[in-house]
């Protein structure tokens, strides 16, 4: 089960499909690629993360406790997220993940109604 909340849990109902949608990818992405991260870390290189394969993405959806990706959109993300993240070089290992799906745990509604997450910079 995913740490970060779903557009169930934020937006009110009503809420349009399209948005919903594109909140609960963004989340399932950003699981995946930190799963992803713990598991290949700075070995991660931008030519490795294009070769993902349909195996690696099912095993970080499971690791991530989410359904693994049905769309190239999704997959896409989920590549972009992790060359960010290995850019950055966000985690160290398992424990820094644990810290960083802590930050991550928004997105948070600010008064207007505008969405922010915190995204942790090192």
């Amino acid at each position: 089960m995913t740490a970060l909340r779903t557009a169930r849990d934020v937006y009110p109902k009503g809420t349009s499909r399209q948005v919903c949608i594109a909140h609960n990818r963004l989340i399932k992405s950003i699981e995946m690629a930190m799963a992803l991260y713990v598991e290949f870390g700075e070995q991660a290189t931008p030519a490795m993360i294009e070769r993902l394969t349909a195996e690696d993405f099912t095993s970080a959806a499971r690791t991530a406790g989410v359904n693994p990706p049905n769309s190239d959109d999704t997959r896409d993300q989920v590549r972009l997220l992790l060359k960010v993240f290995v850019a950055l070089g966000t985690t160290d290992g398992p424990a820094d993940a644990e810290v960083v799906r802590a930050l991550l745990n928004g997105p948070g509604r600010a008064e207007g109604g505008r969405i922010a997450l915190l995204v942790p910079i090192s």
